[in-house]
């Protein structure tokens, strides 16, 4: 039974000098908390606004004695680090005092890095930060006033320069301190950053603002009015567990800061700590062929298999129930996990898809997660038949609208055994219902916007493999004209959607579209095919790439040509995409 809320929170200032001093010794990250994320941007951004005197928001801290997993604050900044280094086994016991970061990691961990640890740099180096104590009067390009750099040792000596040109002075923590207190004692390479030979104003002037910077520092350092913390001190009341989880998420996603797969990690790492790992294994395994699936997709499908619907929320892993479904995810975690592989094996192996320009809508791979969960090592009928839903669904749009419904609506034709293979004329039935086509039809053959879909898709089918696996970046096939459509309008008058036509279009690589301009398709073929290249993969007529001769550039050749290849491309797209009709 949930207590009712006390209403009993603490709310008191505290020193930055204070708050840094405790971090690693009393306060610590939750194992709820997501890595550091920041950008040195924004970590420069924060000083600026302190520096200003502009008001940050309230940390929220919890005090308890449960066993937690207690984290570390990194004394080093890694922007790739393994959490599991920075845990602390004697605070996370149970009955041991400790004090968790709720909301406010990302501005200690900069505050931590400022002012007592350094980065680590894009050479990987050790690198510290340095401000320049005259800065305060324009802001950069960056809308900063406060210039502050991280340098790997000292300050370069150029970003030191001569006591009589009027430049940046740049002060550092005190070398060898792992304490704030000391962070204004000295400057770097000893240089004065007053300089006494300029003329009188400008000295004087710069001497108000090396104080002024000066005494904003060690008000920032030492007075408790700049930092505010709420305190939810679990061990004078009762804060459980499950209503902090819940006060973590509602303060976490009214911001930016986190997304929906961070929420529900949040949520879900009470019942099993490692989810967030595994998960993340699990999207990179599927990106494996450069796919762009997010850490909500994986949760996505282990929410529909186990019939939770595919709206995704923090609130559906708390309480009962989500302990309740952590520990169904968990146990059949092994059977998820072949589901994934057998799903990721069927996007690499039979629809041979590499890129996301081919994908209308990751979601329409959540029913095939679906299926594959329920019904494992599919045969090759079945397989045809799945292929043919990929198809249908990126060609016909059916994930453009009313996603989550689309996807449970299938979960009661998919999600269970169906022993008979892949139930396709249940789902062209749905579909139907919704106004959606479900077959490919010639018509669909001359849609400007299917024409990247439907090329791949043929490719795929005639050379067994993908044209967009490409070896070199920046060689991605582009949509050529075999006959060029610039000659083609020219000189035999040819219109648009004549030019245009499908049976004219082929991929190219880009290097080589670039190279070929304005070729003849019969000198341009003839030559390929003399370089030993098979040109019947792009002509797709054997009679064509025996001879490129009858490739001659009048209008009957081309028509003829043109309508030929057409027809030859409506039967391998009208068998792959309606085989349970033709």
């Amino acid at each position: 039974m949930r207590l009712p809320w006390t209403g009993q929170v603490s709310y008191k200032p505290s020193s930055l000098f204070r708050l840094i001093e405790e971090l690693n010794r009393s306060i610590f990250l939750p194992h709820i908390q997501r890595p550091f994320v920041w950008e040195e941007d924004q970590m420069l951004r924060l000083f600026d606004s302190l520096m200003r005197n502009y008001p940050i928001q309230t940390f929220i801290f919890w005090r308890t004695k449960d066993e937690i997993k207690a984290r570390k604050f990194m004394e080093r900044v890694e922007w790739d680090a393994d959490l599991s280094d920075f845990y602390d086994p004697g605070k996370s016991k149970k009955d041991v005092e400790k004090v968790f970061v709720l909301d406010g990691q990302q501005r200690l961990q900069t505050l931590y890095a400022l002012f007592c640890g350094p980065i680590t740099s894009a050479d990987n180096r050790r690198a510290e930060a340095y401000f320049d104590i005259t800065s305060g009067i324009v802001p950069d390009d960056r809308g900063l006033l406060h210039r502050v750099q991280f340098f790997g040792g000292a300050a370069p000596v150029s970003l030191v320069p001569h006591r009589r040109r009027a430049k940046p002075r740049w002060t550092t923590k005190f070398r060898g301190s792992s304490r704030p207190h000391q962070f204004l004692h000295g400057q770097s390479e000893s240089h004065d950053p007053l300089d006494k030979r300029e003329a009188p104003p400008q000295a004087k002037e710069r001497e108000k603002r090396v104080r002024r910077n000066s005494g904003q520092l060690l008000s920032l350092l030492r007075e408790e009015k700049h930092f505010w913390i709420q305190e939810l001190d679990g061990v004078a009341n009762e804060y459980p567990y499950d209503r902090i989880l819940d006060i973590f998420v509602r303060v976490n996603s009214g911001g930016t800061n986190l997304d929906a797969s961070d929420l529900m990690f949040a949520a879900m790492k009470e019942a099993w700590s490692d989810v967030e790992e595994v998960i993340e294994q699990t999207t990179e395994m599927l990106n494996g062929t450069n796919l762009q699936f997010d850490k909500t997709f994986p949760l996505k499908c282990l929410l529909v298999a186990h019939g939770r619907g595919a709206e995704a929320s923090p609130e559906k892993f708390t309480g009962p129930d989500g302990h309740g479904l952590m520990s169904a995810i968990n146990t059949n975690w092994a059977r998820a996990e072949q589901a994934f592989q057998e799903l990721r094996d069927f996007l690499k192996n039979d629809l041979k898809i590499y890129a996301d320009k081919v994908i209308r809508s990751y979601n329409s791979f959540i029913p095939l997660f679906d299926f594959l969960y329920h019904n494992p090592k599919p045969n090759e009928p079945t397989r045809t038949l799945l292929k043919a839903y990929h198809y249908k669904a990126q060609l016909f749009g059916w994930y453009s609208q009313g996603t989550d419904t689309v996807v449970n609506a299938l979960h009661t034709i998919v999600g269970k055994p169906n022993p008979g293979g892949f139930p396709m004329t249940e789902i062209k039935d749905y579909f139907k219902k919704r106004g959606s086509a479900t077959e490919l039809t010639r018509a669909h053959m001359n849609e400007t916007r299917l024409r990247f879909i439907l090329l791949n898709q043929v490719y795929v089918d005639q050379m067994g493999a993908s044209p967009l696996d490409v070896n070199f970046k920046g060689n991605d096939p582009h949509v050529d004209h075999i006959y060029p459509q610039s000659m083609l309008r020219s000189k035999l008058g040819f219109l648009s959607a004549d030019i245009n036509h499908l049976g004219n279009l082929r991929f190219m690589g880009a290097t080589d579209n670039i190279r070929k301009r304005s070729e003849l398709p019969a000198e341009y073929f003839a030559r390929m095919k003399a370089g030993g290249m098979d040109i019947t993969k792009h002509l797709l007529l054997p009679e064509y790439a025996r001879d490129p001769a009858k490739l001659a550039f009048d209008n009957a050749s081309y028509k003829e040509f043109r309508d030929l290849r057409f027809e030859r491309m409506w039967d391998i797209l009208s068998s792959t995409t309606n085989p349970e009709v033709t």
